[in-house]
């Protein structure tokens, strides 16, 4: 799992470049050298609408023009989400004008990129109300502390900037509380269920708050900055705790009592479809989560012949080996901490994946306030012009086990989103590229690693093959749930009998899988999809190419096009493909 940016990027941009153009009729046509400009402007008006994005964004705001800039956490409104809508469409507007012959290959590859996603975003105008910016493992009450604490640190400015922004968190949160209640008012509100475990969340965060980990990792950061004066540090460190005891926890605290009282007035415990425009709503989800085109039924259909290829390969291995049952109860990974497997992982990709210059990687633990409503382990994106200083969060809470995650630091190191991030920021890319979020591409290309990475972890062929396979299969099937449960109504005694066919016997682990998907839809599509959409280019590129492909080659140029819809991916590999023969 990467971790996002604070928010998902809906453009809030209120004024328009001013290009300069020529005029058919009454029709302004712009060229390539307008179009660069265009996008800059996109991008530093998005970068500075709320101070976490561009810390996490940019190291040097000052390098591409942002000089002054008021600290903010933002604003999270239905108000706010029409006006950027409206922003959106100004743009689309204004793309639809330029004569797309005068752009260059590269610039091309933007204005597809970049048109198709303010298109998709820009659908979801009436159903605002749909959006939830809260949940049990992905939701901002979550994440935001994690961000928060990793918050960078290259001057005083950026220390009082953050601590700025620990003091609007009641602000900010009452928003999103505001957000709530008006969802709730028009019965949109999440199921009880749901607003439990947010509530068990935040209460486990607060639960010591003069402890509380934004204060104790402040203090420890404090400590090891040699550019501060004794007196500034003391200073800092009591105005962040401060800042914790009046603002972070009291906002937690609002959480709970506001999510509290809104508790009975959810009128759907089941899947989105059982709202008023729930199936729209999913349909945008699949859309722009997954980045990819093929429609529900397609996709619930693809599902299903991935299944059972996995499952039928698995059984042509293991009637092949009488001792495999033994050697799957057996097997151990030979590398077990996270450190030795990310430098092993550098050295045993060479052959297959393009040289990426030299990076750093801390591997840090999640607190123990957070760890049983985290990941297993997550990656934080680095800083577009500070890529080398990158860092990979393990869980190390007791419901994991660490013996087994060595392909979950594939997916998060090498090569997945480390490698990938930092490969891609390494190609000067035009800034705006970086915000876009695509997590099909970003998570399909994880997940596609972590696949490849059984092939080298060290362990029998055969088994590695049958763990990939059980892998995919795994993720498939929750996938199946998550459309089920979401678009066609899926009530748990459905889930239940579907996931008995393939082992799942405990009743407990079924409630939790179907709780899950409600809780977070769309959430295993993004990985499951993503990979699935990347193996099928992955295939006809093999099949154009014959004897001509190369792994090293194929992965270079997914990497190359960077995060991306996987429909502009397919157009620009149709040319890849061209060029080698």
């Amino acid at each position: 799992m990467k971790s996002q940016k604070l928010f998902s990027l809906i453009l809030t941009l209120c004024v328009l470049l001013q290009l300069t153009g020529c005029v058919t009729g009454k029709k302004v046509i712009y060229t390539g050298t307008d179009f660069d400009p265009l996008i800059d402007q996109m991008f530093l008006d998005e970068v500075k609408n709320d101070s976490v994005t561009l810390n996490y964004t940019l190291a040097r705001p000052e390098n591409y023009g942002i000089k002054e800039f008021t600290p903010t956490l933002g604003s999270y409104s239905q108000k706010n989400m029409k006006r950027g809508h409206k922003a959106a469409k100004q743009y689309i507007k204004k793309l639809e004008q330029f004569d797309y012959d005068t752009l260059s290959t590269e610039q091309k590859k933007n204005y597809d990129i970049i048109l198709k996603y303010l298109k998709e975003q820009a659908h979801s105008d009436k159903l605002n109300l749909y959006n939830e910016v809260l949940s049990p493992t992905t939701g901002l009450q979550a994440q935001l502390p994690v961000l928060l604490a990793e918050f960078h640190f290259l001057d005083k400015k950026d220390i009082e900037n953050y601590i700025s922004c620990l003091n609007q968190m009641k602000d900010y949160y009452s928003q999103i509380i505001a957000f709530e209640k008006e969802k709730s008012k028009a019965g949109l509100f999440m199921s009880d269920t749901s607003a439990n475990a947010i509530i068990s969340q935040c209460k486990d965060f607060i639960k010591n708050p003069e402890e509380n980990f934004l204060i104790t990792l402040f203090n420890h950061r404090m400590d090891s900055y040699t550019a501060l004066s004794e007196t500034e540090k003391q200073t800092y460190k009591q105005q962040n705790k401060e800042a914790v005891l009046q603002s972070v926890i009291p906002a937690y605290q609002l959480l709970i009592k506001e999510l509290t009282n809104l508790k009975g007035t959810g009128k759907n415990n089941g899947g989105l479809c059982h709202f008023k425009h729930g199936k729209e709503y999913y349909k945008y989800l699949v859309k722009t989560n997954t980045g990819s085109d093929r429609p529900i039924k397609a996709i619930d259909t693809l599902l299903d012949e991935t299944i059972s290829d996995c499952l039928k390969n698995i059984g042509v291995i293991i009637s092949a080996d009488p001792d495999m049952q033994t050697k799957l109860d057996q097997y151990y990974y030979p590398l077990t901490d996270p450190e030795e497997i990310l430098s092993y992982l550098q050295r045993a990709i060479e052959v297959d994946f393009p040289k990426l210059k030299e990076v750093n990687c801390m591997v840090k633990t999640v607190d123990k306030s957070l760890e049983e409503h985290i990941s297993p382990a997550f990656y934080l994106t680095p800083q577009l012009d500070n890529c080398k200083n990158n860092c990979i969060y393990i869980n190390k809470s007791k419901k994991y086990d660490l013996s087994q995650i060595f392909p979950t630091i594939a997916h998060e190191g090498y090569p997945g989103h480390l490698y990938q991030n930092c490969y891609y920021s390494q190609k000067n890319a035009k800034p705006i590229r970086y915000l876009l979020n695509f997590d099909g591409y970003s998570e399909g290309w994880a997940t596609y690693v972590e696949m490849y990475s059984y092939s080298i972890a060290g362990l029998d062929d055969a088994v590695a093959k049958v763990l990939a396979y059980n892998q995919i299969a795994t993720l498939c099937i929750y996938a199946k749930c998550d459309i089920n449960i979401n678009y066609y109504g899926w009530d748990l005694n459905t889930t239940t009998s579907y996931l008995k066919t393939f082992g799942f016997t405990d009743k407990n682990i079924s409630k939790q899988i179907h709780e899950s998907m409600i809780e977070e839809p769309c959430n295993y599509l993004k990985y499951t999809l993503g990979y699935l959409e990347l193996t099928a280019l992955k295939k006809k590129a093999k099949e154009k190419l014959g004897d001509k492909f190369s792994a090293l080659a194929f992965h270079q140029f997914v990497l190359d096009m960077g995060p991306c819809q996987f429909k502009v991916l397919e157009k620009y590999m149709d040319k890849w493909i061209k060029e080698q023969i």
